[in-house]
């Protein structure tokens, strides 16, 4: 009896309108960083020869891709309070909603964790053992662990995407951006990773998650508005 009284009591702060300006904008400032460092960055595509990805590698230059690389690492650790503050807004209304939203944050942080504890350090390993006289078939097969770990990222986020697209539906709750659009979005970027084509699914998945941020942001305006 205490504690059905106790949740039934319990109500949760709602964050202001700047605090949820912040989060949303934490979420697109973590995009606009992953894309500046992906500008800077040199990859090989997957079923490249042997040769052709060393000496792709050889030929970069090494400062302007580590500095690349540390920006693209850069926006993944923006990005982890971005979904957190996604987690926090959209699904927790209903159980169903907060199991999903949870789940999102959950395959989100996995996707940040494959990206830094193998995606990042196979790169830069292959990099530098192609300017530091490495085979080519060495160097190759550390370039497929970097590629084989983004397959499996963009999967992660079409998970991410339609869990928190089925925690919106769940409550409710900005329903056609982030709710169908986050279905659909995720569906589509799993059904690309299994089909091969890991670039197509992450673009889908990216204008998705910006979209979102901007859903978020102007929600916030209008609540400020509402207030004022």
């Amino acid at each position: 009896m205490l504690t059905d009284h106790l949740h039934t009591h319990h109500t949760e702060p709602r964050l202001t309108p700047a605090q949820h300006r912040l989060g949303a904008g934490l979420m697109l400032a973590s995009v606009v960083l992953l894309l500046a460092g992906f500008s800077q960055e040199t990859s090989s595509m997957h079923g490249d020869s042997a040769e052709k990805v060393r000496s792709l590698l050889a030929e970069a230059d090494f400062d302007r891709v580590i500095a690349g690389g540390l920006v693209e690492s850069l926006s993944f650790l923006v990005l982890i309070p971005g979904l957190v503050f996604l987690a926090r807004v959209v699904g927790h209304r209903t159980e169903a909603a907060r199991w999903a939203s949870a789940s999102g944050l959950a395959a989100g942080v996995i996707y940040v964790a494959v990206t830094l504890a193998v995606g990042m350090p196979a790169g830069a390993a292959a990099l530098y053992a192609a300017q530091h006289g490495a085979e080519a078939t060495t160097v190759a097969a550390v370039v497929d662990v970097r590629n084989y770990a983004f397959f499996l990222s963009v999967a992660i986020t079409g998970a991410q995407a339609l869990a928190v697209g089925l925690s919106a539906l769940a409550d409710g709750n900005h329903t056609r951006w982030i709710g169908y659009g986050g279905v659909v979005a995720g569906i589509a970027t799993i059904a690309a990773v299994a089909a091969g084509a890991p670039n197509p699914g992450s673009m889908i998945w990216t204008v998705w998650f910006v979209g979102t941020g901007v859903v978020l942001i102007r929600s916030a305006s209008a609540d400020a508005g509402e207030k004022a």
